[in-house]
């Protein structure tokens, strides 16, 4: 009994590594709602490693949202006392800024009145808005009217300007997300905040594009340590007279874009990916493939006819005509 002892004890130690070993290489995932917003998000690795790290995960998405959110938020306050001292919210203007001047104009964070005029902020119901709106909001200076201090800390904005940074706070949320879960020990993971995703890790994902007019996927992409970000007319949008408007609005007149169902861009971070691709969406292809794929970003669009271009490396995912049926 004495012999067998020793050989009991490995053995029991090897299926105890055995055991750990497969139980660290099990994908967990967990679904939730944070502030209306679907939040998914998987990981590599124990229970209680994955535990910790999707509830730093969750943390941070919630951290985010009251900080810049629609509600009571550095952003609400920015615009009610036309200044702010914040790093954080410094950074994300500053970025917004570099994708706007990149992209000619077709991102923007002013929006805010013609946003709530349109009833896309849920302060009105939806409509189109009455011509003094438009009026009003063009009168009032746009993105070069905000004041970016040397401080790197002090934002301020002219008076009738309103600051929304909707266009990229999902991917902003999706990026503090995963760096919340890298800080908990988690090497390899999936993070999905609203219609934006980030990859991380040594495994590569498969990623649906989503049919914007019906059920099922486009094309599926691989993913690995970069993100994906999708703009379409289907998220919040109402229907008069047979015409679609939706809440991604063209900078330049501030009614709904109409050239797309819906636009991806694949970037190395999410904010970056979420704003290019409402820049994307608003501009089409034509005027900023070119941009997007020099930056080292791709690309995917659905137009009104249902037609799918896409950027070279993406091409092979799609059918090469178009599967979605454009309508209203």
């Amino acid at each position: 009994m004495r012999k067998t002892l020793p050989f009991i004890v490995l053995l029991l130690l090897c299926l105890a590594l055995f055991l750990w070993r497969t139980e660290s290489r099990e994908i967990r995932s967990r679904e939730l709602f944070v502030t209306d917003v679907f939040v998914e998000l998987k990981a590599r690795g124990t229970r209680v490693a994955t535990g910790e790290a999707f509830r730093r995960a969750v943390e941070e998405v919630r951290r985010v949202d009251a900080r810049f959110g629609y509600k009571d938020s550095l952003i609400t306050r920015l615009n009610e006392n036309r200044s702010m001292k914040d790093r954080e919210g410094y950074g994300l203007i500053s970025r917004a800024r570099s994708v706007r001047e990149a992209s000619a104009g077709s991102f923007s964070i002013t929006l805010r009145p013609i946003l709530e005029a349109w009833g896309f902020t849920e302060s009105l119901p939806y409509r189109i808005p009455a011509p003094g709106e438009f009026h009003s909001w063009r009168q009032a200076p746009q993105d070069e009217g905000i004041v970016l201090k040397a401080d790197g800390v002090t934002v301020e904005i002219p008076e009738g300007t309103g600051v929304d940074i909707g266009g990229l706070i999902e991917g902003y949320a999706a990026d503090r997300a995963r760096e919340a879960m890298l800080s908990a020990g988690c090497d390899t993971g999936l993070i999905t905040v609203g219609g934006e995703v980030v990859a991380f890790g040594n495994r590569t994902w498969k990623i649906g594009i989503k049919n914007p007019r019906g059920e099922g996927v486009l094309g599926v992409i691989p993913l690995k340590n970069r993100a994906i970000a999708t703009s379409g007319d289907y998220e919040r949008f109402f229907v008069e007279g047979g015409r679609r408007y939706c809440h991604i609005l063209d900078p330049a007149t501030g009614w709904p874009a109409q050239g797309l169902m819906s636009a991806s861009v694949i970037a190395d971070n999410c904010t970056l990916a979420n704003a290019w691709a409402v820049a994307l969406f608003v501009a089409g292809p034509d005027r900023l493939a070119h941009v997007l794929e020099k930056g080292g970003m791709d690309w995917v669009v659905v137009d009104r006819a249902g037609n799918i271009s896409a950027s070279p490396a993406m091409r092979g995912y799609f059918p090469a005509a178009g599967t979605a049926h454009g309508t209203q």
